[in-house]
C-alpha cells in the first residue's frame, strides 16, 4: 500500500508547528511594570519569522524588446543568512498605477533562484517597479517586499513629460524626531524636499512663527536636512521654500500640549538618547533597541526635569538599522526613532580582469574569489555603460542593511555607505528621520496578539489555492473531494478535500512551465460543484509611488543607437534567446514514483481502439460493461484479486472519470501507459490502482470536459532561460559577418565558490566598443554579503 501526504489542507497544522510557535499570552500592565518588555517582544518574534529577499538585476535601464535578468537571494531578517524556508518567489513588474505588466513564479533552492522577464515590444516608456516576495511575506505589509525602480524606454511609445527646463513645484515634508512637536520641549525636525520626479532639490528655507522669521535652513544632501527649535502651543509655524523662482509654503505639524519626543546624538562609539516628557503622571521611561527583530538593549531611567537619559554602546547594536523605542511606565510605546550602524565587515570579493582593454570579439577572462569567506553564492553581470546606462550603485549590502528597512525610494543609497565625515553622517541621520517607519505594531506586541496568518510558507513547492463553490447556491461547499492537474508530459496531479470554508490547497513540488491548470470534483458523481482558483500574486500595494519618468531628450542619438542594436540582436539571435530547460534538481517522476507495469505502446502491435489495447496486452486490467457503463477494475497484486471499484485513470495527469470516454480515445496518440496494481493512498484520497496514459503531444484538445471543470490559464514556476553568448575561439568565428550588438556580454547567476577557491569566468566582447562594467554581488553561508565593481574598455 502506498501513502502520500499531498493535500496542503491537512499539512497546515504541521507547517505551523514548525514555523509559528503558540505560546501562552503575556500582557503588560502598569502593575507588572516594564520588566516583561523583552520577554513579550521575543515571544512575538518567535511567532513571526522574517524573510528578506533581494534581486540582483543585470542592469536597471532597458529598451523594449530586451530581457531583464535577475538573481534572487532569500535571507532571514535577523542574521541575513540564506533561508531555505520558501521554495517559490513571486516576481512582478508594476507600472505607476500598480498594475502588473509582467509576472513570474521563480523556484528557490537553498535560499536562491534566478529568472528573466522579456520586456515586450509594446511596453510603454516609463519607470516600473520590480517587486519580489514569497507567499509567507504576503502576511505582512507589502513595504517588506523587495522593490527596485526599473526604467524602460520604447522609442515607438515614449510618454510625454514636462521639459527639464520647466520650473518644478517643490514638495516638502517635515518629520519631528520621535514623532510629535511638543509644547515647551526642544524639538529636532527633519525635512525632505523633492521634485515631481522624486529627486531631492537644493533650496533655501525659512521657518516663520506667524509672520516672524525664526530661522533659516538648507538641505544637506538629496533635499534632506534638519533644524531645531522649541515650539509653543497657540502658535502657527510655516516654512517658506525658495527654489529658483518657485516659492512653496508649507505648514509644520501641529504642536501638542503634552507628549513625548526623542533626541539622539552620536558621540564616538556611543549613542546618547534623551526622551523628553511633560506628562505629569509619567515618572520613568524604558528604552529598547532592536536590530532586525532581535532585542539588543533595554534600560529604564527616571524622568528628571522632564528628561530620561540613556547611553547605548554602538557595539551592542547589530549592523544596519536599529529601532529605538521609548515606553512609558504604563507599558505604552510613546516614541520611536531609527539609528544606523555601518557594517564592520562585508563579504570581500576578489575579482580581476585579464586585461584593461580588449578588441572586438576578443576573449575576456575574469578571476573571481573570496577574501573573507569559505563559501558563497555570487551573481555577475557585464554590461556596457553610456550616457543613459550608468553603473549600478545600489547593491545587496545597501538593500539588506538600509533600503529594506525604510519607506519609499532612496536616492543613491551607496552614498550613505561610501561617504565619510560629519556631513555624510548628518545626511544619513536625516534619511532615517524622513523615511523611517515602524517595522512592528506595538499594540499587537504589547497586547500579546498573535499576528494574523493567511498564507503558509511554500516549503515544498508552489501551493495552488482555490474555493469549491456550489453552482446552485453560490455558497462554498465543504468536504468535497477535488483534484487539480497540469496537463503535460510530467504527471502533475493533486487531490484535496475542501475544508469548512470550501477552501482547497494543492501543493505542487515540481510545477515548472505549463500554461493551464485543470481543477474539478469527481464529474461522474458531482455535477454542481466547481472550483474557483485564487490569484497567487499579492493584491496589496504600497502607497509610495514611483518617481515620474523623465524622457531622455538630451541623448536621442544614444537611444536610437541602442534601439537599432537591440533590433539587430533580436533578428539574428531570437531563437538562441528562447532556449529553456528544467532546473537540474527537479524530480520528474510521477507522484506514484515507480509503477508495477509500464507499457511503451510502440513496442506492441498498434491497435485502433483503446479497448483492444487493454484486452490484448494489459493483463492486469479487466474490461467489463454493466448497464451501459465501462468498468476497468485493476488486479490487486498483493491479494491476487480484482479491486471492486475503478482505478484512478489519468491522461497526461488529468483525471478521467467517465471510462466510456476512455475507450473512445485514440490509442495512436498514446506513447506510454503506467499501471499501479496496488491500493494507493494519496493525501485524503484512496485509489484502487492507477492507469496513467501519457500521450505524444499533451494538449487540452485531448479532453472533453464537463461544465463544472475549471480549465484556467495558469503558469507554473518559470523554466530557466539560457543566457546566449557567442564564442569567438576560431579565426572563422571572429571573421563572421553575423552582427553582434550585445550590450550585456555576460549574465552569470549561479557562481558558487567553496573553500576560498578561485574560479575563472570567460566571455567574449561584442562589436560595440565602449566602457563595460563587471558587477558581482553575493551572499555567504554565514550571512556576509557584499559587491564588487570593475571595468574594462572595448576598442576597435
Amino acid at each position: 500500500m502506498y501513502f502520500s501526504n499531498t493535500c496542503v489542507c491537512f499539512l497546515t497544522r504541521a507547517l505551523f508547528a514548525v514555523f509559528i510557535f503558540t505560546i501562552a499570552s503575556t500582557s503588560i500592565s502598569a502593575q507588572q511594570g516594564t520588566s516583561n518588555i523583552r520577554l513579550v517582544f521575543n515571544q512575538y518574534k518567535a511567532r513571526t519569522i522574517t524573510e528578506k529577499i533581494y534581486a540582483h538585476t543585470d542592469k536597471n535601464y532597458y529598451l523594449a524588446g530586451e530581457i531583464l535578468w535577475f538573481k534572487l537571494y532569500n535571507t532571514d531578517g535577523v542574521f541575513h543568512r540564506p533561508l531555505a524556508m520558501s521554495k517559490v518567489a513571486y516576481v512582478e513588474l508594476l507600472d505607476s498605477a500598480n498594475k502588473p505588466v509582467l509576472q513570474a513564479k521563480i523556484g528557490l533552492k537553498d535560499g536562491e533562484g534566478d529568472g528573466s522577464l522579456f520586456l515586450p515590444v509594446n511596453i510603454s516608456s516609463g519607470n516600473y517597479l520590480l517587486r519580489v516576495y514569497t507567499s509567507w511575506m504576503k502576511n505582512f505589509d507589502p513595504v517588506y517586499y523587495f522593490r527596485k525602480k526599473i526604467t524602460v524606454v520604447n522609442v515607438q511609445k515614449n510618454n510625454s513629460t514636462a521639459s527639464p527646463n520647466t520650473p518644478f513645484q517643490t514638495d516638502i515634508q517635515f518629520f519631528p524626531e520621535g514623532g510629535d512637536l511638543i509644547n515647551g520641549l526642544k524639538n529636532h525636525v527633519a525635512f525632505k524636499a523633492t521634485t515631481p520626479i522624486g529627486k531631492g532639490v537644493a533650496f533655501t528655507g525659512y521657518l516663520l512663527d506667524n509672520t516672524d522669521t525664526i530661522l533659516q535652513f538648507n538641505p544637506v544632501h538629496a533635499g534632506m536636512g534638519s533644524f531645531s527649535f522649541t515650539p509653543q502651543t497657540g502658535h502657527t509655524y510655516q516654512a517658506v521654500i525658495k527654489n529658483d523662482s518657485v516659492i512653496t509654503v508649507k505648514s509644520l505639524p501641529l504642536v501638542y500640549n503634552n507628549g513625548y519626543n526623542m533626541l539622539v546624538t552620536g558621540n564616538g562609539n556611543m549613542w546618547n538618547v534623551q526622551v523628553q516628557c511633560n506628562v505629569t503622571a509619567i515618572k520613568a521611561i524604558t528604552l529598547m533597541a532592536t536590530t532586525g527583530g532581535a532585542v539588543k538593549f533595554t534600560a529604564t531611567a527616571a524622568l528628571q526635569n522632564n528628561i530620561a537619559a540613556f547611553s547605548i554602546s554602538k557595539a551592542v547594536l547589530g549592523d544596519g538599522i536599529s529601532q529605538l523605542t521609548a515606553l512609558n511606565d504604563q507599558g505604552k510605546a510613546v516614541s520611536e526613532r531609527l539609528v544606523f550602524k555601518k557594517p564592520a565587515t562585508l563579504l570581500s570579493i576578489a575579482a580581476t580582469a585579464s586585461e584593461a582593454s580588449y578588441r572586438e570579439r576578443q576573449k575576456v577572462s575574469i578571476d573571481v574569489g573570496l577574501n573573507n569567506a569559505d563559501t558563497a553564492s555570487l551573481s555577475m553581470a557585464v554590461y556596457r555603460i553610456d550616457s543613459l546606462q550608468t553603473p549600478e550603485t545600489a547593491a545587496i549590502e545597501h538593500y539588506l542593511l538600509l533600503s529594506s528597512e525604510l519607506r519609499g525610494f532612496i536616492e543613491d543609497p551607496a552614498y550613505y555607505f561610501n561617504a565619510a565625515g560629519n556631513e555624510a553622517d548628518e545626511a544619513l541621520d536625516n534619511l532615517l528621520l524622513t523615511q523611517g517607519w515602524r517595522r512592528f505594531k506595538w499594540n499587537e506586541i504589547l497586547g500579546s496578539q498573535q499576528p494574523p496568518v493567511s498564507f503558509i510558507p511554500e516549503t515544498n513547492g508552489h501551493i495552488v489555492r482555490g474555493k469549491v463553490i456550489n453552482t446552485m447556491t453560490g455558497q462554498p461547499a465543504q468536504l468535497i473531494e477535488t483534484y487539480a492537474s497540469v496537463p503535460g508530459s510530467m504527471t502533475q496531479f493533486k487531490s484535496c478535500i475542501s475544508d469548512t470554508g470550501g477552501t482547497v490547497k494543492y501543493e505542487f513540488p515540481n510545477f515548472y512551465g505549463g500554461s493551464s491548470l485543470v481543477a474539478m470534483p469527481n464529474t461522474m458523481t458531482d455535477t454542481i460543484n466547481k472550483i474557483e482558483l485564487e490569484d497567487p500574486f499579492s493584491n496589496a500595494y504600497t502607497t509610495t509611488g514611483l518617481p515620474a519618468f523623465e524622457r531622455p531628450v538630451s541623448f536621442p542619438n544614444t537611444v536610437l543607437a541602442q534601439h537599432i542594436s537591440m533590433q539587430v540582436q533580436n533578428i539574428y539571435t531570437a531563437e538562441k534567446q528562447q532556449q529553456f530547460y528544467l532546473p537540474h534538481y527537479v524530480d520528474t517522476a510521477a507522484f506514484y514514483v515507480t509503477p508495477e507495469l509500464k507499457y511503451a505502446l510502440d513496442d506492441y502491435t498498434r491497435f485502433t481502439s483503446m479497448e483492444e489495447v487493454l484486452r490484448e496486452y494489459v493483463a492486469m486490467v479487466n474490461v467489463t460493461r454493466r448497464g451501459g457503463r465501462v468498468y476497468l477494475p485493476v488486479i490487486n497484486t498483493p491479494e491476487n484479486v480484482f479491486f471492486q471499484t475503478d482505478p484512478l485513470v489519468l491522461i497526461d495527469g488529468v483525471p478521467l472519470f467517465n471510462l466510456n470516454k476512455l475507450l473512445e480515445f485514440d490509442p495512436l496518440k498514446v506513447r506510454n501507459l503506467d499501471v499501479v496494481t496496488r491500493r494507493y493512498i494519496y493525501g485524503t484520497s484512496v485509489f484502487e490502482g492507477i492507469l496513467n496514459y501519457k500521450t505524444y503531444s499533451p494538449a487540452l484538445s485531448n479532453y472533453d470536459f464537463t461544465t463544472n471543470v475549471n480549465v484556467a490559464a495558469y503558469e507554473g514556476l518559470q523554466l530557466e532561460r539560457e543566457f546566449y553568448t557567442p564564442v569567438y575561439n576560431t579565426a572563422e568565428a571572429v571573421a563572421s559577418h553575423l552582427p553582434d550588438f550585445r550590450n550585456v556580454l555576460q549574465w552569470k547567476p549561479d557562481i558558487h565558490l567553496n573553500n576560498k577557491t578561485k574560479t575563472t569566468l570567460e566571455l567574449y566582447t561584442s562589436d560595440l566598443p565602449g566602457k563595460y562594467v563587471v558587477v558581482i554581488q553575493g551572499l555567504s553561508a554565514n550571512g556576509l554579503f557584499g559587491s564588487k565593481i570593475l571595468s574594462f574598455d572595448v576598442v576597435k
